[in-house]
């Protein structure tokens, strides 16, 4: 009985270590959430899912923003707001971020049927140059932030000792089961 007992409680322990860890990060477990950079949020399971700026400034318009940015999620933001002012707002890109091959993705409607336009922007250009020609951004469109090599490189390692972490909790497991046995 005190086997199980101990066997369960490392079980537990194990766990909740992995839960807590990188790796649930990565597959949307446990870690933090990063905090709300806006007024107002819709909150579910705990974690922001939509951004309001600029309430009485007119129209708002709704822009996803995925990738390598300090807060990814659907953002509510005038209707005057450019890609660099959006991105800033979900606060900044990050370290890994591929600045060079930023996609714009919207739905446009030719004759009867919708057609998907990308648009790929440079910001590193608009950063040494100064130079902004930038797509508007419009209603419903999707930014995409992509990572670079270094982004690809943290994925793998995070998901490894998320696996290595998982494997060395079941073979501490049989190890001491082998032992009380």
């Amino acid at each position: 009985m005190l086997k199980i007992k101990l066997i369960c409680t490392i079980t537990l322990i194990c766990i909740t270590c992995l839960r807590s860890n990188a790796l649930g990060q990565v597959f949307g477990g446990g870690g933090s959430q990063p905090s709300t950079p806006s007024t107002q949020s819709a909150p579910t399971g705990g974690a922001p899912s939509a951004y309001y700026f600029g309430q009485g400034q007119g129209v708002l318009i709704d822009i996803n923003l995925w990738g390598q940015v300090g807060s990814p999620g659907k953002y509510y933001v005038p209707y005057t707001t450019d890609l660099v002012s959006l991105i800033s707002i979900a606060g900044g890109p990050q370290l890994t971020a591929k600045l060079d091959d930023i996609r714009v993705i919207r739905y446009t409607r030719q004759d009867t049927s919708v057609v998907e336009k990308v648009v790929r922007v440079d910001i590193e250009k608009f950063i040494e140059t100064g130079e902004q020609n930038f797509p508007p951004l419009l209603r419903g469109d999707t930014v995409i932030v992509p990572g670079g090599a270094l982004s690809v490189f943290n994925t793998i390692v995070t998901v490894t000792t998320g696996i290595f972490g998982i494997l060395n909790a079941v073979l501490f497991i049989l190890i001491l089961n082998r032992q009380l046995s």
